[in-house]
């Protein structure tokens, strides 16, 4: 890829603007278990974390976002399919200290006006139904 094509400079633009920072190594080694370590969910720790609770104490307790390519695909897929009308859905995660890590997203069967979405109870079913799906 040209290295001075105005795709890759706006690509390179907005990745500083944004704050964007890859967490592969590096892109030959992209399998390595490194790279794969933040897909780990410790189950334990993740409910000894929500137990505690230090966002209660620290509403600024959260300081980073982290989303998988994936996950940033299906959103902007979701809000793009949307067009003017609003779009609602739902990311799953985890947390790492005081980190977010977004690993997956799934849009909602909602109807949508101009200034809202209401989710009713087949959105809600919906929303169990996926997270049970995805945990087995």
């Amino acid at each position: 890829m040209d290295l001075f094509s105005s795709s890759t400079i706006a690509r390179q633009t907005w990745e500083l603007e944004n704050n964007i920072v890859t967490t592969a190594a590096d892109a030959a080694d992209s399998s390595s278990a490194a790279s794969d370590a933040i897909f780990y969910y410790d189950e334990a720790a993740q409910v000894k974390f929500q137990q505690e609770k230090p966002w209660s104490i620290d509403p600024h307790f959260f300081k980073r976002v982290k989303i998988s390519a994936l996950a940033l695909l299906k959103m902007v897929v979701h809000a793009r399919s949307g067009g003017t009308i609003e779009v609602m859905g739902l990311m799953q995660g985890k947390t790492d200290g005081d980190a977010i890590i977004v690993m997956d997203a799934f849009a909602l069967p909602v109807e949508g006006t101009e200034t809202r979405v209401n989710a009713q109870a087949d959105a809600y079913e919906y929303m169990v139904d996926y997270s049970q799906t995805n945990k087995q």
